[in-house]
């Protein structure tokens, strides 16, 4: 289906007129209490949602009212007129709710500490209007003789602008520069007059062209464009070419593209980044073949599948390296033993689900005693025969990387103790990787005596299962990891990495770090899905596609 000029100009001058709406309108109350409402100003009803749907399609409304000026809990009505809604959508009744008519009517309803929220959802009815059918729905609440009123426009339909999947490139090397096809499909109902699309999450993945239509970040791997397109219900356009250079450090490199028909907001959490604006004498991206548009028309988009991950694999090698050593106390049966890691590269490596590539691992004789651990490793057993410890690394352990912990313990040097250190690694699918970008693993594991002398790690080619494996073949699971939306550009005291009691550090690299090209070098890796954005969602990272490199 198509629609022509004059009906989007037609429906943008309606929606226009409904935006205005949303806001609390205090009616006549109670000298000592003020009631408002917060109340979305527009919202858009799928015409293809049901009754039964409410969890996916159906459209939820949520209402959010306070009550100033008074003490002590208060009850009240709250009541949502539908009528006007006929023929555009339906609402179920929440709890405590019923509908006579077309009234929802919410009797008895409890406010504590002055807040209470409502939410219902909308669906499209039987024999609905056409799609753009546009109505205002009227809320008033009354509590504690204050009265408040508010009004949503409500549309049915709207767009649903989609990036289209891109398979994995496997044909790249570090140096390479890869130029995907992006495709963009509006699989709604409505117009789209407009596409802004978000890059970001880039790991090994430089953003090459500079656009006079883009926005680039100075401080972050954040690329935001702007291409004033419309986009038709089921119409696809093509982008113009857009290049990423492979880094020298690239192995599984990626990029998180998102599109929107409404511009992200620059006050949420992308306004955590500086952008400044391509040239004015570079290029346009546009959508080829297509003529540039003009105002939005406030058409709201459904945001669904509206991001892929751009995945190449490359065939790139690094080289983790096991190490440790034993300072022991004058006069004393303990000592410092300092276990770690360093990644001598050349590739960098990034596990996307938040787990470590590789962990460091310390396994004790039974007659050694720890006195004092990091703070970030862990038993790797409660059986108390396993003397063995997991340290936290880092989700990306970029070329460079290294990390550091220190343990007390307490050793008798007659005995002839030693320690192991090893690097263990779970893949994405929590299963053991095998480090298959790592081809000499004869450094992967060191034993480090615990003797009356200083000693450091020497090569262990073949650790015992101690070092490996709890008892029974079991690998232990992975330390807790920063959960997603914690990632900063520096590891802070309380992410991975951080020193921890018996001193442990790192240094080379983190969850994030700036890169070449035009503020888009490796951004910050987020392990999100998506972040709400209001008008978007900034996609900051999702989990890599299932056997990306199978």
């Amino acid at each position: 289906m198509r629609t022509s000029r004059s009906r989007s100009l037609g429906l943008a001058t309606a929606l226009a007129a409904l935006a205005l709406g949303g806001a609390a309108v205090p009616a006549a109350h109670a000298a000592d209490s003020t009631l408002k409402i917060e109340a979305p100003g527009a919202i858009a009803v799928d015409p293809d949602s049901t009754g039964e749907d409410h969890d996916s399609r159906a459209t939820l409304v949520q209402l959010n009212l306070t009550l100033t000026n008074h003490s002590g809990p208060a009850t009240g009505r709250i009541t949502v007129d539908l009528a006007p809604l006929q023929g555009i959508a339906s609402a179920t009744a929440p709890y405590g709710c019923s509908l006579a008519g077309q009234v929802l009517t919410c009797d008895a309803m409890s406010m504590y500490d002055g807040k209470l929220g409502l939410q219902f959802h909308l669906y499209a009815p039987t024999g609905a209007r056409p799609a753009g059918s546009t109505a205002v729905l009227h809320t008033t609440a009354v509590f504690a003789g204050a009265t408040a009123t508010a009004d949503t426009g409500v549309t049915l339909g709207g767009s649903n602008v989609v990036v289209e999947e891109v398979p994995t490139n496997r044909d790249l090397k570090p140096g390479d520069t890869w130029t995907p096809v992006l495709k963009v499909t509006n699989r709604g109902q409505l117009p789209a007059s407009q596409l802004y699309l978000t890059f970001t999450g880039g790991m090994e993945l430089t953003f090459l062209p500079q656009f006079s239509n883009c926005r680039y970040a100075t401080d972050g791997d954040v690329v935001i464009c702007t291409v004033h397109a419309g986009v038709d219900p089921g119409e696809t356009v093509q982008l113009s070419p857009i290049g990423f250079k492979v880094d020298a450090d690239a192995y599984d490199p990626y990029e998180d593209v998102h599109v929107s028909s409404a511009e992200p907001d620059l006050t949420g959490w992308l306004g955590h980044y500086h952008f400044t604006p391509g040239p004015a004498s570079a290029p346009k991206l546009t959508a080829v073949g297509k003529p540039e548009g003009g105002a939005p028309n406030r058409v709201i988009d459904f945001e669904r599948l509206n991001s892929t991950s751009l995945n190449a694999v490359v065939p790139n090698t690094a080289d983790f390296v096991a190490s440790g050593s034993w300072t022991p106390e004058a006069g004393k049966q303990q000592g410092k033993l300092t276990a770690g890691m360093v990644n001598n590269g050349p590739a960098s490596i990034d596990w996307r689900s938040g787990s470590y590539p590789a962990r460091v691992r310390v396994a004790l004789p039974a007659q050694a005693k720890v006195l004092q651990k990091p703070d970030n490793c862990y038993p790797t057993s409660t059986d108390p025969t396993v003397n063995s410890f997991d340290c936290g690394t880092t989700p990306h352990i970029r070329n460079g990387y290294r990390a550091s912990f220190d343990f007390t313990v307490q050793a008798d040097p007659a005995a002839k103790l030693s320690a192991t250190v090893s690097l263990p690694s779970l893949g994405e699918d929590n299963q053991e990787s095998g480090k298959p970008w790592d081809p000499d693993k004869a450094d992967d594991v060191v034993t480090v005596a615990l003797g009356g002398e200083a000693s450091t790690g020497t090569p262990s080619p073949q650790p015992s299962r101690s070092a490996t494996a709890e008892p029974g073949g079991s690998t232990p699971s992975a330390p807790a990891t920063p959960a997603p939306g914690t990632a900063s550009t520096a590891p802070s005291p309380s992410a991975s990495d951080a020193p921890g009691t018996g001193g442990g550090s790192y240094t080379g690299g983190g969850l994030a770090s700036t890169g070449g090209g035009q503020g888009a070098g490796t951004t910050v890796g987020l392990g999100l899905g998506a972040i709400a954005l209001g008008g978007g969602v900034l996609v900051a990272a999702r989990r890599r596609k299932a056997g990306a490199r199978g």
